[in-house]
């Protein structure tokens, strides 16, 4: 591999941590969402003022939960705009081993321990917000931003992979095999978006 020019910054780290946790933020306002206060009138043709007052009142979890998925949302598209000037290379890939089981380890560690996580006091919310807040800095602080369950969900895949006599990571969304051709762009000091180069 080349000199590596990251094309990750730290505020996209921050925006791939959350879009791991978009499990976490749907199920939170799965089981949050609370309408029971709140009398709508559907032949009313405007909602009053003390409506919407009472749903964000009964609801600011799910609403905070909410605004942090569609944030997450944009960091993923960003992500894909970023991974379409893979064309570096082409590199072969010497060795290479699938490491998808990290995206489970991920969910199966944090993402839904925290989904159980009780939310019926405001202490305990704020004990969810200081662990999320404790995990994103070390998910980021260790470049761990590649093992994220929701790109596994999207079709992503990991791979341990060795090109040019260097161990790094791959990301991608097709099979890699050894002994293939790839074009790929760095995303981190070791860590590389990659794709098939042509094949003849």
């Amino acid at each position: 591999m080349s000199v590596v020019t990251e094309k990750i910054g730290r505020i996209d780290k921050i925006g791939m941590y959350l879009l791991s946790l978009w499990l976490l933020f749907i199920l939170i306002i799965a089981s949050k969402l609370n309408l029971k206060n709140v009398d709508i009138c559907f032949s009313c043709d405007f909602a009053t003022s003390n409506i919407f007052w009472t749903i964000a009142k009964d609801n600011y979890i799910s609403g905070i939960c909410l605004v942090l998925f569609l944030i997450s949302l944009f960091f993923y598209y960003r992500f894909k705009f970023i991974i379409d000037g893979a064309k570096d290379g082409p590199k072969i890939v010497e060795t290479i081993e699938d490491k998808g089981t990290e995206h489970l380890v991920f969910l199966a560690t944090y993402i839904i321990p925290l989904a159980g996580f009780g939310l019926d006091e405001v202490r305990k919310e704020i004990i969810l917000a200081i662990i999320l807040v404790f995990l994103g800095v070390i998910y980021i602080k260790t470049n761990l931003f590649y093992a994220n369950p929701t790109l596994s969900l999207l079709g992503f895949k990991i791979f341990s992979a060795r090109v040019d006599n260097k161990e790094v990571i791959l990301i991608s969304t097709q099979e890699i095999e050894a002994g293939d051709s790839i074009n790929y762009m760095p995303l981190d000091k070791k860590v590389f978006f990659a794709r098939q180069a042509f094949k003849l």
